[in-house]
């Protein structure tokens, strides 16, 4: 029943102060935006970096006469290595082939197939990283047979790098969105107060309780939270489509930026209603 009522005033509420309550929405709708703007943009980071770590592998060629089945058996027994594929210098002529179109007016100028017989040798995930390639390859270097190796392992740290900046940037975003959206709430809901006084210093004469006083405002407070969460997470998904011919966006998941705005919202709305009623009820 108190329930009832508390909603039943808080709707009267908002529609009383509808110029208030439409301009903190929108504050409210456009910081979260922004948030769920960079957290997608962080995801696409961290599924781009997850992406190339999956094709991290060091390259080995082989010297002309060396024997392949001892050296690949050699190579699996090193620690960090799950997987080593023998190539063939034909193989790689072909691969490089289909690659590269203009491999056959290059080749002209040799009259052999230039490029070696190698092993992709696929790597353990704790050894996708600079350090961990380095040792590797020296490991494999001091193989008999073994030419050369190559790996890539500097391009993923410095993403990885990277990836690790915004997440900080992130983290300050979302604090610094928490605080504004919780004072935009405390803000509203005080004004509405306000506006209110006379009537709840009635009701406090007529003795009502402080939760049929409150609920109205923190009905208030969890509507434009909400609302303002599902107006951010349209314009994420309008964004991405107004985005998608320019800029490739292979991950996103809709269903969890959704839960996060609706859940932030609600639980900003309601902290900033909570700390304004206090202030008031004292």
């Amino acid at each position: 029943m108190v329930l009832t009522i508390g909603i039943r005033e808080g709707i009267r509420t908002i529609i009383r102060n509808s110029s208030l309550f439409i301009l903190s929405l929108l504050v409210t709708a456009i910081s979260f935006f922004l948030f769920s703007l960079f957290s997608l943009v962080t995801l696409n980071l961290y599924h781009l970096l997850q992406f190339l770590s999956e094709k991290i592998e060091i390259i080995a060629f082989l010297d002309e006469h060396a024997d392949n089945v001892v050296l690949k058996s050699n190579i699996s027994r090193i620690n960090g290595v799950i997987e080593v594929i023998y190539i063939s210098s034909e193989q790689a002529l072909e691969e490089l082939q289909k690659e590269v179109v203009e491999t056959e007016e290059v080749l002209r100028v040799f009259e052999e197939n230039p490029l070696p017989a190698s092993f992709r040798i696929k790597v353990a995930p704790e050894f996708r990283n600079s350090r961990g390639l380095r040792e590797l390859s020296e490991k494999i270097m001091l193989l008999k047979g073994v030419k050369e190796t190559i790996y890539g392992g500097e391009l993923v740290d410095q993403l990885r790098g990277f990836t690790r900046v915004v997440t900080y940037f992130d983290i300050g975003l979302l604090i610094i969105i928490t605080l504004a959206v919780i004072f935009v709430t405390f803000q509203t809901i005080k004004l509405t107060i306000f506006a209110r006084a006379n009537e709840i210093e009635i009701m406090k004469l007529v003795g009502a309780q402080n939760s049929l006083i409150s609920i109205p405002f923190i009905f208030q407070g969890l509507v434009q939270g909400l609302f303002g969460g599902l107006i951010a997470f349209f314009l994420l998904v309008l964004t991405a489509r107004v985005a998608t011919p320019f800029f490739s966006i292979p991950y996103f998941p809709r269903i969890l930026l959704f839960l996060i705005n609706l859940l932030f919202g609600t639980v900003f709305g309601v902290i900033g209603s909570l700390i304004a009623m206090r202030r008031f009820l004292k």
